[in-house]
């Protein structure tokens, strides 16, 4: 079952958009995220549960961006799209 805002007007046009692509989901685990933004830890906790849903239902690759440095993520994601593309 969807999350609830999905079903209205402006959730079904964001769907439409979402399904024709290739999703990749860059995460970290809360404490990590909490240490790049400039909001409460609370707040990044709440987003990153919302996200999660969200990359259950659309996400075709997920990458933790927390345990690998910026060249090893970047690497990851392009093989990521290689191999949606074939």
């Amino acid at each position: 079952m969807l999350p609830g805002v999905l079903c209205t007007v402006i959730g079904g046009f964001l769907l439409g958009l979402v399904s024709r692509e290739n999703i990749v989901y860059l995460y970290a685990d809360v404490g990590t995220l909490a240490g790049r933004a400039d909001v409460t830890r609370e707040f990044v906790a709440k987003e990153l549960a919302v996200y999660n849903v969200l990359a259950k239902y659309f996400a075709r690759c997920f990458i933790d961006t927390g345990r690998n440095g910026p060249v090893r993520v970047v690497a990851e994601v392009i093989r990521c799209l290689e191999r949606l593309r074939r």
